[in-house]
């Protein structure tokens, strides 16, 4: 959602000078990208652009195409075939090896642009399913709809199952988009290993909420931070999306907090401290006859990368739980069989 942000935010900039503008949208990839399907680049008449592509082999001929979109004032449709050796073709060498479809689109003033239509869904807390026409571009919220085609509906369905955009050939093609909210982090403790985590999250487009008395709260943190969450609040508005890191370096307090969060239904709750100390906290509820999920807890939290200093401990941990949305192991991607976007 970062990138989504930021072409939103220079959308309202341009939008107020009159700036005519592109929107240009990766709606499929086969082989091998640097980029994915959903990917996009907010491009203005006079070459500005915000977002990306690719990782800068096409953005520059994308520019180009996105000229003659706003001057026709109609959506284009781009394919790139990077998959032969042939050195004038766009983004050999440069890392790309693959088939990819962009599509176009001129931004009007209507209120149903493809970029107003992020602005209704941006803020969700639940994934949302937008559909694209590739012969237009017209682009409609279908989270809570269904179309009067059962094929478009079947299809719609199997994006939802797999968590993964597709662009599917009925009628004059669709790109289906799934895009899922932010991830949240709520973050229990105060101490200076919560600023490179909340600073590594916050450039990755992540939410921080850090759960500790605001009057100990350093400035770093409050600057980083989404909420400060004074620890005698009961409740947490929390979803399938949040995270809960138990950061407070105190045995006593973080074993009152893991019972605490037992009341929600997290994907992942991580612990500082040795496997011992983790064990040690699990035995001790056991014993006190509090019923505690034990397939959420990570602990030591983090991959095991070697990490010693706060900032490379971070990195492992927003890894981890990176890995763990995307049901993966964390392993090395040149052992990995499958295709690493799969």
């Amino acid at each position: 959602m970062k990138e989504i942000r930021s072409i939103i935010s220079k959308y309202e900039q341009f939008k107020k000078t009159g700036t005519k503008m592109a929107l240009a949208t990766v709606v499929n990839v086969e082989y091998s990208s640097y980029r994915r399907s959903g990917a996009r680049m907010l491009i203005t008449e006079d070459g500005n652009w915000v977002g990306g592509i690719s990782g800068g082999c096409l953005e520059g001929d994308t520019l180009k195409k996105a000229m003659y979109a706003i001057h026709k004032n109609e959506a284009v449709k781009v394919t790139y075939d990077t998959r032969d050796d042939d050195p004038n073709q766009i983004g050999i060498g440069l890392g790309c090896n693959g088939l990819i479809d962009v599509l176009i689109v001129p931004i009007s003033n209507e209120e149903n642009n493809p970029i107003e239509i992020l602005k209704q869904i941006v803020d969700r807390r639940k994934p949302s399913i937008l559909i694209t026409s590739l012969k237009n571009g017209d682009t409609e919220d279908f989270t809570h709809k269904k179309s009067n085609n059962p094929q478009l509906n079947e299809e719609i369905n199997k994006v939802e199952t797999n968590a993964q955009s597709r662009k599917i050939e009925i009628d004059n093609g669709y790109f289906v988009e799934y895009l899922p909210p932010e991830i949240t982090l709520f973050v229990f403790g105060k101490n200076y290993d919560v600023i490179p985590l909340a600073q590594i999250a916050s450039d990755i487009g992540w939410k921080i909420k850090v759960i500790a008395n605001p009057l100990k709260v350093t400035k770093q943190i409050f600057d980083l931070a989404d909420e400060i969450i004074h620890p005698s609040k009961n409740t947490m508005a929390v979803d399938d999306y949040s995270v809960a890191l138990l950061m407070s370096h105190d045995y006593k307090t973080d074993k009152e907090n893991l019972t605490k969060l037992q009341t929600y239904n997290l994907k992942y709750i991580g612990l500082l401290g040795p496997k011992s100390r983790k064990e040690k906290m699990l035995n001790e509820l056991q014993n006190e006859s509090i019923t505690i999920r034990h397939d959420n807890i990570y602990g030591p939290m983090g991959i095991d990368t070697g990490a010693t200093t706060p900032e490379e401990i971070a990195i492992s941990i927003v890894a981890e739980i990176r890995a763990c949305f995307s049901n993966r192991d964390g392993g090395r991607l040149r052992d990995r069989e499958k295709s690493i976007h799969i």
